[in-house]
């Protein structure tokens, strides 16, 4: 910046501050923070060291002086103590009602596993410590809360499958491991019994035959063994199949005070709700009723392709635009809800063995030594995996798949050149995006491998070359893998991406179920070797800053409470800014103090400070359509405001406290002029 230019922006803010008191003085405000360093968030990113708001506005930014004019004698004045005020942060993916743990009578008891690593032999202990604790009815289910994924391929001798696991623990009592991810799932015998075919209602349990008759089309959610029968593993839409109690108004009423405190405390203002039910909408519509709402928030109705049709046949569009309208109608009216998005699942996850996110290129299948290091890879193009898909049905019994196994070294399955699972038809998503682009819903697509970034860019485009620029904030979440191409496609279409940064960090375990699976690496134990630079885990991950570089928006979702429980945007912002951590040389080295590696993931993506808090400000308010309102401290705009507890600025300018930022607590939070949390 010029020194001419920043006299100008000087001069302009003095103005601006003069104007704003002179006028206002004859009506004092309700609130004065003054002593802070406001980092404003507004279109010149301008400065100042106070604000003052009246009812629900923000009424001032400027310096003391000038405040100063606008305290009467009821007016709160918080000398901030030269600390940094920012705008009410926004989280635009985030499933607040499970970020705290809802009350059961009898229903179902939630032994929380905590992500913790885990192998059978510990989960069957910690389980059989639940049950004994638990106090259930005689159709009441243990559910395996915040399960680690990896864990679910830590078989033992002793139990050498899940279901065997958890069969070991109740053979009556239906049990689910619920992984931490949103996407995996753990399930003995009993709960298979309580299946129900989701077209017909109809109980139906899950087994080899029915895999292969009744639930046919759904079959690749459930996992088998050689035998053709169900694992214990599963994924996705088998949550919806098996039929685990969920939550409701009644479960949440009690602990609704925590949800807001949580917010507050977090910073949090603004959320959208990533995917919501009519029965969570109940909980909303409650908060609201009873004055407890203290967070502006977007409902996201979940259009789910195995219920409305797009995957395995035709999409109801009627019947989706119904239930999506159903939703906007009943929250019009409200001050703090909008029911105007939806939500639709392009693809899943990419960790072993889920794999259900969409991929431009066949997941990769490594073959593990006892060691339990990577020995060697399938050769999918070669002469026996070729044979293998010719012969597909008839390795499809389990004798010969057994038998090929004990010859090759693998089963013949992972040569199928797996690419993931498209949750719609590329049709029928761009059927759907354009219908809901024409009804003014903005759309919010789970899309996290580059296929399903391609997909649904494809999507969006369908649906402006259909209805021209609506303006909408359709946005995708996660984009773990993208293309270089579909980056300047996100740009172009000036769309919005909203990932989550902590997970852009190196984290050994789940990475080991992600990057031999996406490049060929030469061992999991070796840190140079797993985290190569090249290949598409060096090109294509969570690309933040070329991202904006192309013209796209960045906001930011915690995606809590999937691998945390809560939103911790300060972790997130110092994860967008290292993108790195300090790991073992050797992940197997059990010492007190084992030697440490610095480990970088893409590191060209890191982002700046700015770009990292306008992804929790100013673009969160855009992925939301309310930067009109929110976003940023200007008057004018709602009186959204918090006050954190350190210099992020400072620690954000050496590499060796980038981390520290993660610490950062929230010492004051105002919402719509209400101060909400005090920790001055």
């Amino acid at each position: 910046m010029t020194s001419l230019t920043f006299l100008r922006r000087v001069g302009s803010i003095c103005a601006l501050a003069g104007g704003v008191a002179s006028a206002a003085l004859a009506e004092p405000a309700d609130l004065v923070i003054t002593n802070g360093r406001v980092i404003t968030m507004d279109a010149d990113r301008s400065r100042a060291t106070a604000v003052a708001t009246r009812g629900e506005s923000i009424v001032f930014v400027g310096d003391g002086a000038a405040a100063a004019e606008l305290i009467g004698p009821e007016t709160k004045v918080i000398d901030a103590g030269g600390k940094i005020i920012l705008p009410g942060l926004h989280d635009v993916h985030i499933h607040p009602l499970f970020t705290v743990d809802p009350q059961y009578d009898g229903e179902r008891f939630d032994c929380n596993f905590k992500g913790k690593s885990v192998d059978m032999d510990e989960t069957v202990a910690r389980l059989r410590a639940c049950l004994e604790e638990a106090e259930l009815n005689a159709d009441g289910w243990l559910i395996g809360q915040f399960f680690n994924p990896p864990s679910l391929l830590s078989v033992t001798e002793t139990y050498p499958t899940v279901r065997a696991a958890l069969d070991a623990v109740s053979g009556d009592i239906p049990i689910q491991l619920e992984g931490s991810d949103g996407h995996a799932f753990g399930l003995n015998t009993a709960a298979y019994q309580q299946a129900h075919h989701p077209e017909t209602g109809e109980t139906v349990p899950i087994d080899g035959n029915s895999l292969g008759a009744a639930y046919a089309a759904y079959a690749e959610y459930f996992n088998t063994g050689p035998d053709g029968a169900p694992d214990g593993t599963a994924k996705d839409f088998a949550r919806h199949i098996i039929g685990a109690p969920v939550p409701g108004l009644e479960n949440f009423k009690p602990v609704l005070g925590e949800l807001t405190e949580l917010m507050a405390s977090s910073g949090v203002t603004s959320l959208q709700d990533a995917m919501v039910t009519r029965e969570l909408a109940d909980v909303y519509a409650y908060l609201e009723a009873q004055g407890q709402l203290t967070f502006r928030v977007r409902l996201n109705t979940h259009i789910d392709s195995n219920l409305y049709g797009g995957r395995t046949r035709a999409l109801d569009l009627t019947a989706a635009m119904t239930a999506a309208k159903a939703m906007r109608d009943r929250f019009a009216g409200s001050h703090y809800i909008k029911g105007d998005g939806v939500k639709l699942f392009v693809d899943g996850v990419v960790e072993h063995p889920t794999q259900t996110a969409a991929m431009l290129n066949p997941y990769l299948e490594p073959v593990f030594g006892a060691d339990g290091d990577i020995a060697r890879y399938v050769d999918l193009d070669g002469p026996v995996c070729v044979r293998a898909r010719a012969e597909a049905q008839a390795l499809a019994d389990p004798v010969a798949a057994a038998e090929f196994a004990a010859q090759h070294g693998f089963s013949p399955s992972r040569c199928s050149k797996r690419g993931g699972l498209l949750e719609f038809t590329p049709d029928a998503l761009n059927r759907a995006v354009t219908a809901f682009d024409a009804e003014g819903f903005t759309v919010h697509m789970h899309a996290l491998g580059d296929r399903a970034v391609h997909v649904a860019l494809d999507a969006i485009e369908a649906a402006r070359a259909s209805n021209g620029r609506s303006g909408l904030p359709h946005n995708l979440a996660h984009i773990q893998f993208v293309s270089e191409a579909d980056v300047q496609r996100i740009g172009d279409l000036g769309a919005t991406v909203t990932p989550t940064m902590a997970w852009a960090v190196p984290f050994w375990e789940y990475d080991t179920t992600v990057n031999p699976y996406i490049n060929e690496v030469t061992s999991i134990f070796d840190m140079a070797a797993l985290y190569r630079t090249d290949g598409l885990w060096g090109e294509r991950v969570y690309p933040f800053r070329s991202i904006l570089e192309a013209g796209g928006h960045v906001a930011a979702g915690s995606d809590a409470p999937v691998d945390v429980p809560t939103p911790q945007p300060f972790v997130n912002i110092a994860a967008g800014l290292i993108r790195g951590d300090l790991l073992p040389v050797d992940p197997r080295d059990e010492s007190v103090s084992p030697e440490l590696v610095p480990v970088m993931v893409n590191a060209e993506e890191t982002l700046s400070l700015d770009d990292a808090l306008a992804a929790y400000t100013i673009n969160g308010a855009i992925a939301m359509g309310q930067q009109d309102r929110t976003g940023s401290i200007e008057p004018g705009k709602r009186a959204d405001l918090i006050v954190i507890d350190r210099d992020i600025e400072r620690l954000a300018q050496d590499i060796t406290t980038i981390w520290d930022i993660a610490e950062t607590e929230v010492q004051l939070t105002v919402f719509d002029g209400r101060i909400i949390q005090d920790a001055m």
